[in-house]
């Protein structure tokens, strides 16, 4: 008996896609991508605040543990002009755990502080009892609460596209993330 062999061959009826057809359909794509990408670049933008927004927020979580564990004054102080903060024991206390950390904000964020309230001064007005000198800072006392002298509002900043804001919550027994509000 004769062995047929199988040959793939084309079948008269199959179809492929033509160039003009693959074309047409890179053109929609393409067109598609470019009505996307600036709508996705701002969705990355409002990431890149949204996630500095927590890293601070959760650096006031950490300070105010940290105060309560070491049963030392923790002050979390921010430097607006260079977009930094961080953490420090307050000066002045021996055998505390004295593990400074500094943060740098994403360079498309600004760091803004309102003024605060004067921190007070030793009797002969000589040094500022614990706050870094000249910066902004809030500072946790051993028992878990912050002090009214410290900074109320810190305001991070993306250009023209978005702020937010940490402030204390009502219970005044920590701080939260809000969206800005235009009443000061």
């Amino acid at each position: 008996m004769r062995e047929f062999r199988h040959v793939n061959r084309p079948r008269r009826g199959a179809r492929a896609f033509t160039l003009v057809e693959l074309i047409v359909v890179m053109v929609l794509l393409l067109i598609v991508a470019s009505m996307v990408a600036p709508r996705m670049s701002s969705f990355f933008r409002g990431r890149v605040l949204s996630g500095e927004a927590q890293r601070l927020l959760s650096l006031t979580h950490y300070a105010r543990s940290r105060a309560v564990a070491e049963g030392v004054p923790i002050l979390l102080w921010l430097d607006p002009s260079h977009s930094t903060y961080g953490l420090e024991v307050q000066t002045g206390y021996v055998g505390a755990d004295d593990r400074g950390t500094v943060y740098t904000a994403d360079p498309s964020l600004a760091i803004e502080v309102p003024a605060v309230i004067d921190a007070p001064v030793s009797e002969q007005e000589d040094e500022r009892l614990g706050f870094p000198e000249g910066l902004p800072a809030i500072r946790f006392t051993p028992d878990g609460f912050f002090d009214e002298i410290s900074v109320q509002k810190i305001v991070l900043r993306q250009g023209t596209d978005g702020a937010l804001e940490i402030v204390p919550t009502a219970n005044r027994l920590g701080y939260e993330i809000r969206p800005v509000s235009n009443a000061n």
